[in-house]
């Protein structure tokens, strides 16, 4: 089991890097003065939308908006609290994952919601976006296990561990 536990560890870590980097240097470009980032991402967003069709990105709906909002505020700092909870490995991590993962897979649903919907998901479209629900149900998965093992009732102490009464 520790293999499998071990695999979940780099795949979160590598979600929530990808958030962490992204969040503020890609998805933010949609709400945020294009004149707070550079002509390099800039360009490299403009690129990505024409490259892989995201509509969603080339001319943000205000839904769209409203989850980018969501992950600048919500998402990047869980992220970057789960890859600093994971490296160092801490109990706390678990509960960032599991919260990381859940906000990102209902946010998740409600983009490919709208691209399936449309019909103006292209199969290279999904391909950027279904991995992002695949690792945001990883990060559920990997909070509910990891927190399953960490019971703090009386019940799960030792004798060794109670208070003795005189």
């Amino acid at each position: 089991m520790g293999v499998v536990s071990a695999a979940a560890d780099a795949l979160v870590a590598v979600f929530s890097l990808t958030i962490a980097v992204a969040a503020p240097l890609i998805d933010a470009q949609s709400v945020l003065p294009r004149t707070l980032y550079p002509a390099p991402l800039l360009e490299l967003k403009r690129w990505y939308a024409a490259e892989f069709g995201d509509y969603l990105v080339a001319q943000p709906p205000g839904f769209f908006r409203g989850l980018v909002c969501l992950e600048l505020a919500f998402q990047w700092p869980l992220a970057v609290a789960t890859l600093y909870g994971i490296l160092t490995r801490r109990r706390w991590a678990a509960t960032t994952s599991l919260m990381s993962g859940v906000a990102t897979l209902t946010s998740m649903s409600a983009v490919l919601g709208e691209m399936l919907g449309s019909g103006k998901a292209t199969p290279k479209l999904l391909q950027m976006y279904v991995p992002f629900a695949v690792f945001a149900v990883i990060a559920i998965l990997h909070g509910l296990y990891s927190c399953s093992g960490c019971t703090t009732t009386g019940s799960s102490l030792g004798p060794s561990a109670r208070k003795k009464r005189v």
